[in-house]
């Protein structure tokens, strides 16, 4: 008579328990409670007539038992999802690859490459959805995830995929007999509410102390303060990467050649798993080289 198999949610649930030795963590990463979490892992045991894991209060620790069933049970996890994307690759059905990234990454660099990426990925439907809050349960919720986040940020499955380099623009029109950096003080500054600081550490970089310094409109996301710009409601700061195209086609201009490195980055965030499978590492590579393609665009 063989044995009972144990369903492969609930492996994979004791695989990321096992790796974090902690059900909290675990709970966010796979987007359960941490009380659906138990109750697998309570199954698991019950299955297999041993503790996996002992609980000392907060503490979590694999029990000897659990130490010898994690490797085997990740190797066996890792062979179904090579197994799996190998199929799908050979086969002639599309991928569905979900993609999470910032409105404005979303809107002013993304999109003008998508006819790019599907002619160099046919096979890979790619599904686009708008990250605004970067917590750590969000991260995971789509197969790749793009967040801007500081530069400090130290994270296992974070992979940086550009610095945050912010440069200062105007429309042709408003700026057009801008010589220096004080003439910018005479013109508003468009405000980005939820990173209010960075106009003032923009003036400390470049050495000036406005007395008062006009604030035009405040703004959510940078391409909105794009769009304000052009229609010359004030100078923004806006990243690099993304109004490189807009300034090259001089829709608007970078006075003065201003710009500030701002200790922020965009991070990319994938499960290890996921990073393994076929479509998924195609759009992460995809994504990295577009990135790098960017940097090195004549200026």
């Amino acid at each position: 008579m063989s044995m009972p198999i144990p369903p492969i949610k609930t492996l994979r649930t004791f695989s990321v328990v096992a790796q974090t030795l902690s059900f909290s963590k675990a709970a966010a990463l796979l987007n359960l409670t941490q009380s659906a979490i138990s109750k697998q892992i309570a199954q698991l045991e019950e299955l297999m007539g041993c503790s996996l894991f002992e609980r000392n209060g907060g503490k979590v620790e694999l029990t000897e038992a659990g130490r010898r069933y994690l490797p085997s049970v990740v190797e066996a996890l890792e062979n179904l999802q090579h197994a799996t994307s190998s199929v799908m690759q050979s086969s002639e059905t599309k991928s569905r690859v979900e993609l999470s990234v910032p409105p404005s990454m979303a809107s002013m660099w993304l999109i003008p490459r998508l006819s790019s990426f599907r002619r160099a990925h046919p096979n890979i439907d790619l599904v686009v959805r708008a990250s605004v809050t970067a917590d750590g349960q969000n991260r995971y919720q789509s197969d790749i995830a793009i967040h801007c986040l500081p530069l400090s940020t130290h994270e296992e499955d974070a992979e940086l995929l550009i610095r945050e380099r912010l440069l200062l623009v105007g429309s042709p029109e408003l700026v057009s007999d801008v010589e220096d950096i004080d003439a910018l003080l005479l013109l508003n500054a468009i405000s980005h509410i939820t990173r209010p600081q960075i106009w003032n550490q923009f003036w400390h970089e470049h050495g000036v102390s406005p007395d008062s310094p006009q604030y035009g409109v405040g703004f959510e996301h940078f391409y909105m303060a794009l769009e304000a710009v052009r229609h010359h409601e004030g100078m923004a700061l806006i990243p690099e990467f993304l109004v490189q195209e807009y300034i090259k086609k001089e829709v608007v201009v970078n006075p003065v050649s201003l710009a500030y490195d701002s200790h922020y980055g965009y991070f990319l965030f994938s499960h290890g798993y996921k990073r393994r499978l076929g479509p998924v590492k195609q759009v992460i590579d995809w994504l990295r080289r577009e990135v790098i393609r960017g940097i090195h665009l004549p200026k």
